[in-house]
């Protein structure tokens, strides 16, 4: 395929990119547009030495690439390059990619790395905090400097509580929440008009419990009782 170049020969990444990630980048021939792969898959923790940093690289799962319309390289900071690249952010993410880092001060401008993992976009430093407004406004699809909703920002390599970029669930997270529901077991609640007694069985009110009123003074509750 003529749109996707590999210059990672001579890196400790130097092996090529998962199937799945090459088929969410195809549209990039659409754009004409090159992907010029300088650091690419690694080999997992435990099976082998030639890896470094991220486990998002592992086993081609994701990539760090400059990118080429023209045969010129493609620069965010260029006013007619960065319509390019929030198309290939919001097209890749459309298409399943879940982490993407950029930004001047990350790699240099015009290269991204992009790929798989928990849902994340960064900056320098590996922070959600230093994501650009453009990558961030193109990865939620959101205005330019207005955060996602109920999003957070933070480290995208430690995926704890608050500390990574959260934003709307994929395909897959939300068919594993819908598997998850369908192992609950089905709420059943009694009427309580119907049957009063079901009521009663109830663990006693908090508040009567600690003096906040008398339930035998209460008309409605005695009733229930009485019945």
């Amino acid at each position: 395929m003529d749109w996707l170049e590999y210059s990672n020969q001579g890196a400790t990444r130097n092996q090529p990119l998962d199937g799945r990630l090459v088929g969410a980048m195809s549209f990039l021939p659409e754009m004409g547009v090159t992907m010029r792969v300088i650091s690419g898959g690694q080999d997992a923790k435990g099976e082998g030495d030639r890896r470094t940093g991220s486990t998002r690289h592992d086993h081609g799962g994701a990539a760090d690439a400059d990118f080429y319309k023209d045969g010129r390289k493609l620069d965010w900071n260029n006013p007619e390059d960065r319509p390019l690249f929030e198309a290939i952010v919001s097209r890749a993410r459309a298409n399943g990619v879940t982490g993407i880092g950029a930004g001047d001060d990350y790699m240099g401008a015009g290269r991204m790395h992009i790929g798989f993992g928990s849902e994340a976009v960064w900056g320098a430093g590996g922070k959600g905090d230093n994501a650009p407004d453009w990558l961030r406004s193109a990865y939620y699809g959101t205005p330019a400097g207005q955060p996602p909703a109920g999003g957070q920002q933070g480290d995208p390599w430690a995926y704890t509580p608050g500390n990574y970029a959260q934003g709307p669930q994929g395909p897959q997270q939300n068919q594993l929440a819908a598997q998850e529901e369908q192992k609950r077991p089905e709420f059943q609640m009694r009427n309580i008009l119907q049957d009063p007694r079901a009521f009663m069985q109830q663990p006693q009110n908090q508040l009567a419990q600690g003096g906040g009123f008398d339930v035998g003074s209460n008309p409605f509750l005695n009733y229930l009782r009485t019945s």
